[in-house]
This record gives C-alpha cells, sequence and structure tokens, in this order.
C-alpha cells in the first residue's frame, strides 16, 4: 500500500510584501472578479496595469480573506462584505481608543 503525501510550502511574509492576485485568490478563496471590486470600493490597493497582473500588499491578506468568508460562509455580496470589514475596523479602532483613554484615567 503507498501513502499519498500532500507537501506544502511556507512563505513568511511581511507588512511590506506584496504577493500576486492570484495567490490571494487562492488563498483567501476570492475570485480576480471579487478583487478587483474591492478595489473600486477602496478596500484594498493594488498595484499594477491589469488585474491579472495586479500585486497586493500583505497587509491585505487578512481584510480580503474576512471577505472571503463573509461571502462564502454568510452569502454577503461584495459590497456588503466591504462594508462590514469597514465597519469592524472603525469598533476595532474605536475600541482601541477607549482603551487608552481608560489607561490615562485610572489612577
Amino acid at each position: 500500500m503507498t501513502e499519498a503525501v500532500e507537501r506544502y510550502e511556507v512563505r513568511l511574509v511581511s507588512e511590506a510584501d506584496w504577493i500576486g492576485a492570484g495567490e490571494i485568490c487562492a488563498l483567501c478563496r476570492v475570485d480576480l472578479a471579487v478583487i478587483a471590486e474591492l478595489a473600486e470600493l477602496g478596500l484594498v490597493a493594488p498595484r499594477g496595469t491589469a488585474p491579472a497582473e495586479w500585486q497586493l500588499p500583505a497587509a491585505a491578506l487578512p481584510r480580503l480573506a474576512l471577505a472571503g468568508r463573509l461571502m462564502h460562509d454568510l452569502g454577503v455580496n461584495v459590497s456588503g462584505a466591504a462594508l462590514a470589514i469597514e465597519l469592524l475596523e472603525a469598533q476595532q479602532t474605536l475600541e482601541r481608543q477607549l482603551q487608552r483613554l481608560e489607561h490615562l484615567l485610572t489612577p
């Protein structure tokens, strides 16, 4: 009996790195058309001329992965995913500000 062995490639990236749109699509379970729509909505800022040649900042991975989960798991459309992400990020910002203020007021 032979065993099937799966091999995975792991590559560490920093927030300053850029990743090809095709890789992003595979990692985040989104189509290139979705990334193009998210770019139009201002959620991501790709570089490059044609969408197939785009590169996106590695820092956009969490946003795009969340968009993919919202669309696949909850059936949210692209605009809804973008809005949900913006609202969640605004909430996180407000929570951080509140924690800083509470820290300043604590004797």
